[in-house]
């Protein structure tokens, strides 16, 4: 879910919504992400697909559970 350019995430998909809606923000292809990143472009699209494996969708069900939850923002400028 996006809210004023942030994702409240609840889900692996929406963190891979997340991953892709900043990437093409910042104007950064995929190739370019991966390269400087050190992983694999076709590991890159899986991520942004939202399959980082049931570890993390454990963890994030875990989290709203307690009553928490996960917000990606852009960070502050630096300076």
């Amino acid at each position: 879910m996006v809210i004023r350019d942030e994702y409240l995430v609840t889900t692996a998909r929406d963190l891979g919504g997340a991953l892709k809606h900043f990437r093409t923000a910042a104007d950064v292809t995929q190739a370019d992400t991966a390269e400087a990143t050190g992983i694999g472009q076709p590991y890159l699209s899986s991520l942004e697909g939202g399959k980082f494996g049931s570890s993390l969708t454990h963890a994030l069900q875990v989290l709203r559970f307690v009553g928490c939850e996960v917000v990606v923002r852009p960070r502050a400028p630096r300076g």
